[in-house]
């Protein structure tokens, strides 16, 4: 006789089931919390990082440039008026807020510092030099055509006669003027940044073949032979540049206060040639962009020392974060 035996089976009362439902829900929502926080932490790090690094790239590419710039030829113009331009000195530069272009022009420091034996070596022996002709021991002119016309994709010739020329500076900074003996450079009236008078810039080129050594000796072009007042120490510059704060779209510069703005750098234009920065020459001078979302381009001048500050934002879904840098040029 079979004997059916039954066991007993137990299972969660209703009551339980809603009791670790509402626990599982309480976890769960509190892990999401978490995870959401996370999230968040990590977008946030992210874009400050983000912007901290490119403001820090900009900012130092930017004093880069600014470093090898020539003396008495930086200028801040405004934007919306390339005509209204001044000198950057102490007593506009910790005040303007208007004249946020920045515009100088920076010896070649590439072929000067490319090799051992420099493209010129920044000497002149005044002794053997005249006004037609500059010798400079230590140098090697060839190399310095080389590395000048590759920086300027072939736009500027050391050996030849012509423009755009290379212009020289010497230590001094003076030419003779008829009638008023020997003055400083004026970047705003004689450079031809701001207009076509370029009457106390110098120009030179490789001396001609056949001459006693060509590698180091250059010859002024005519019509500035008589201008330049000769000291044993001079520099070369084959381009000028530009910091322009430019809209995202790329239609015009930024007005003044407006922001975000892109911040281009213009170079491979030569002033004392006749190119100059103006509305209609935006689209035809060489640009790269140095950085996206600029909220703020300060800079002031103090004695020989440049400072520059740069902030940029980076989105973070419906806000953005802002990074400031500084940084200080000594020239």
């Amino acid at each position: 006789m079979l004997k059916i035996q039954k066991k007993n089976r137990t299972a969660f009362t209703m009551l339980e089931l809603i009791f670790v439902i509402i626990i599982l829900g309480i976890v769960s929502s509190i892990g999401s919390e978490i995870i959401a926080n996370i999230y968040k932490n990590y977008i946030l790090q992210r874009a400050t990082h983000r912007a901290s690094l490119k403001t820090e790239l900009a900012t130092q590419q930017l004093a880069n440039y600014l470093s090898y710039r020539i003396p008495g030829t930086t200028v801040a113009r405004n934007p919306n008026t390339l005509t209204d331009n001044i000198l950057l000195t102490d007593a506009t530069s910790t005040t303007d807020k208007i004249h946020t272009v920045l515009e100088w022009i920076g010896s070649d420091n590439d072929s000067f510092s490319n090799k051992s034996v420099p493209g010129w070596s920044g000497f002149a022996d005044i002794a053997a030099s005249t006004q037609s002709i500059l010798k400079t021991p230590g140098s090697n002119l060839v190399e310095a055509q080389t590395v000048i016309s590759n920086l300027s994709n072939t736009g500027v010739n050391l050996d030849t006669i012509g423009t755009p020329n290379i212009a020289i500076f010497f230590r001094d900074l003076l030419y003779s003027k008829p009638a008023a003996g020997d003055v400083e450079y004026d970047v705003l009236t004689c450079m031809g940044l701001v207009s076509a008078d370029t009457s106390c810039i110098s120009t030179v080129h490789r001396s001609p073949s056949g001459t006693t050594n060509r590698d180091q000796t250059l010859s002024f072009v005519s019509g500035h032979a008589t201008k330049k007042v000769l000291v044993e120490h001079y520099k070369l510059a084959w381009t000028a540049y530009a910091v322009v704060p430019f809209k995202p779209d790329g239609s015009a510069p930024c007005a003044v206060g407006e922001s975000p703005c892109d911040l281009r750098l213009y170079y491979n234009y030569q002033p004392w040639n006749g190119t100059r920065l103006t509305s209609a020459n935006y689209a035809n001078i060489p640009f790269a962009t140095l950085i996206k979302n600029v909220t703020t381009f300060k800079y002031a001048a103090l004695g020989s020392t440049l400072r520059i500050k740069l902030c940029a934002q980076e989105s973070i879904g419906d806000a953005n974060i802002s990074i400031c840098k500084e940084k200080a040029v000594i020239l």
